[in-house]
């Protein structure tokens, strides 16, 4: 995850200054900065020397605590997804029994066609869950609304709507 200046200016001893030598040497992230070390940062002009140790121990809780942000967000991310795994099952059986006598020839084929198409995308986002977590995230909200009132819809509309919420899943990877 990069950081901005200011982010980096949450560490005392980081100013303005020094954020953005720190930015343009490629050191966008406490988890970098912790990296570098004592020997790398010596190497940043400008820094005061004295500060380097609790620069460090800074980032270095920063960097633990970011990390666990993420690890609640990648869950959340995966709740997410089962309740999208699940709104498709609930589908399914819901055509099933409104149009079990149409889903015997080619509708049946397409609707069929339409969710493990569907349900292949999800697996696929489920398997990159923990990248690119912002848009995920988005892209799981979209498809929820695609979703959402295709209960009731007809078997064309529940196709279009399963079709909508495939390709949002599939900009993940855009």
């Amino acid at each position: 995850m990069s950081l901005t200046a200011k982010e980096l200016q949450q560490i005392k001893g980081i100013g303005d200054v020094l954020s953005s030598r720190l930015l343009e040497s490629g050191h966008d992230s406490y988890s970098k900065i912790v990296k570098l070390g004592e020997s790398g940062l010596r190497k940043i002009k400008g820094i005061n020397l004295k500060a380097i140790p609790e620069i460090l121990e800074q980032a270095r809780q920063l960097s633990e605590k970011d990390s666990g942000d993420r690890d609640k967000k990648v869950a959340v991310l995966k709740e997410s997804l089962k309740g999208l795994r699940h709104s498709v099952q609930e589908l399914t059986s819901t055509a099933k029994d409104r149009f079990s006598e149409k889903l015997s020839g080619k509708t049946g084929r397409k609707l069929t066609e339409a969710l493990v198409r569907f349900i292949e995308a999800l697996e696929e986002v489920e398997g990159k869950a923990g990248r690119k977590l912002k848009r995920t995230g988005k892209v799981v909200v979209k498809a929820e609304q695609h979703l959402e009132g295709l209960a009731e819809a007809g078997l064309k509309d529940l196709r279009k709507g399963l079709k909508k919420a495939r390709q949002a899943l599939l900009r993940v990877h855009a």
